[in-house]
């Protein structure tokens, strides 16, 4: 139905994840030749043993496996991670939001609740924490600027 449920992650909470169309069709074509593999698994994503969900440490393995294989992997000083991806998400969206002039007071909850957020403020540490996103926040703050002084040197 285009929802994964996703049973006691992070924080031990249950979540729903909504898929797009297109990643709906790639995990039905997966979950037929899964039928044919493992009869009538309990999870979608088995681990070495089907009656076991997959391993955070397993998925983790592998992303890095596939990654190594891309041309961008002797590149970078730091390998990406599956949970970069979700950072690169929250950023990403709250810099379109900003870009396009839609209010993020407003959307920030439906933002945080769409993670599984119990608090906006989990979801606004993932915008903190990316050095990408102060050009952006400095371009469309006016708070700021109105309270904090200009630095201005003065020569002797």
């Amino acid at each position: 139905n285009g929802t994964i449920e996703i049973l006691q992650s992070k924080g031990n909470k249950d979540r729903l994840v909504f898929l797009s169309d297109d990643v709906l069709a790639i995990c039905r074509e997966y979950d037929e030749a899964m039928q044919n593999i493992i009869p009538d698994r309990e999870w979608f994503f088995p681990g070495w043993h089907p009656d076991r969900a997959i391993r955070k440490t397993s998925v983790d393995k592998k992303f890095g496996q596939f990654w190594n294989k891309t041309p961008f992997a002797g590149k970078v000083d730091k390998k990406p991670t599956i949970q970069g991806l979700r950072h690169t998400f929250v950023v990403n969206k709250m810099n379109e939001w900003m870009e396009t002039g839609v209010d993020t007071g407003v959307m920030m909850p439906y933002l945080s609740r769409y993670l599984g957020h119990s608090s906006i403020s989990e979801t606004q540490y993932y915008f903190h924490t990316i050095e990408q996103a102060f050009p952006i926040i400095r371009r469309h703050d006016t708070v700021a600027q109105s309270i904090i002084p200009e630095v201005v040197t003065y020569e002797e």
